[in-house]
């Protein structure tokens, strides 16, 4: 009888222990952090503290700099997370808010019923075929139209993500690239994924609100949309295809009660050599005549207009370990002919020429407890 009752109380010692280490598993703390260096050269004459147009990473010309330096922790528990992270850096200085500049992100959520989430407070955006962040994309630069997409927003979000392939999110936003809204309005927009396989991906992305301010007459609502198509053969080639079109009310440069509308598109292309070695190929196109995104410049025949901008990008990548990256690409960019919008030699001109070497690395520790 004793050694049943001390079989049966070691079974019970074992159950709560079990439950014990089950329970204190449920919650997770994870640190990260990520650093960026660059060199950078341009044949556009500016000084190294002025930034280059249209450029996210490695901004400043015949110089060294930190593109980032960012360091995040974020929670995780069956039914709450949180998530914030702070950066500094060339990106953060040629992109980011000026009320929070240092905030990258800054988030909570619950969870509401299985799959769907309820988060708030400051995100990076929703939008867009690449990220702003090196580390996430086959290139280090960016193609002109995600320099101008939205990089940060403030608002709510509702995610769900239990049907099988289909992810969703629907978002309620203070605005279009915005912590600090400009207006009593605000903003909604969507993400839609659908994984066709292991390998390729479909995903749409929009944005709807008005953007001008409260006492600007009659209102100029934005729509913008982004559909972007990810897909690798054989972990050899990978393929991402992405294209934005938008539009906005009262906002053509001829006649100003009419609607505006811009495009832009990129196709990048990269070849796995090997798993350390790699060639990337990119070629874009941004054409936002009346300026309402990229805003307006002068032409040569002194008429007002928006940019029309085409880019061809080559990179190679050298990857020693999953966590860093040696990068090293060249660009040329044209511009239409009577936007002579660069500087070469002390002469304008349409055409802007540009090296990039980044150096990157990543560190994420997970804790839990």
């Amino acid at each position: 009888m004793k050694k049943i009752l001390i079989s049966i109380g070691l079974c019970i010692l074992g159950y709560f222990t079990a439950t014990a280490q089950e329970e204190e598993s449920t919650h997770s703390i994870k640190i990260s952090s990520y650093a960026d260096g660059y060199f950078a050269g341009y044949s556009n004459d500016l000084s190294q503290t002025e930034l280059q147009p249209f450029i996210t990473v490695g901004a400043r010309d015949n110089s060294f700099g930190v593109n980032v330096a960012q360091f995040g922790i974020s929670y995780e528990h069956e039914k709450v997370r949180s998530n914030i992270t702070l950066h500094y850096g060339d990106i953060a200085e040629a992109t980011w808010s000026s009320e929070f500049n240092m905030i990258q992100e800054a988030n909570v959520g619950i969870l509401l019923a299985d799959g769907l989430w309820l988060d708030a407070g400051f995100f990076r955006t929703h939008i867009g075929t690449e990220s702003f962040l090196p580390k996430n994309n086959m290139l280090s630069s960016t193609a002109f139209k995600t320099f101008n997409e939205p990089f940060y927003q403030a608002g709510a979000r509702l995610s769900y993500d239990q049907l099988d392939d289909w992810y969703f999110e629907v978002w309620a936003l203070n605005g279009y690239n915005s912590f600090v809204d400009n207006n009593d309005a605000k903003s909604f927009g969507a993400l839609v994924s659908y994984k066709f396989s292991e390998n390729t991906s479909l995903t749409y992305t929009n944005l709807y609100g008005r953007e001008s301010e409260d006492d600007v007459s009659p209102n100029q609502n934005r729509l913008y949309q982004n559909i972007y198509l990810n897909h690798n053969w054989d972990d050899k080639i990978f393929l991402t295809v992405g294209f934005d079109y938008g539009l906005q009310s009262n906002s053509d440069l001829n006649n100003p009660s009419d609607t505006a509308s811009m495009y832009a598109g990129v196709f990048t292309a990269r070849y796995q050599f090997t798993p350390i070695w790699s060639v990337t190929g990119r070629a874009e196109i941004f054409r936002d005549e009346n300026g309402f995104i990229s805003g307006t410049t002068m032409n040569t025949a002194g008429d007002v207009t928006g940019f029309d901008l085409t880019g061809y990008t080559l990179g190679a990548e050298y990857r020693p370990a999953s966590s860093t990256y040696l990068r090293a690409e060249v660009r040329h960019t044209s511009t239409q002919d009577d936007l002579e919008i660069f500087i070469n030699d002390g002469d304008p001109t349409n055409n802007r020429f540009e090296v990039l070497f980044t150096l990157g690395l990543e560190i994420d520790k997970v804790f839990k407890f």
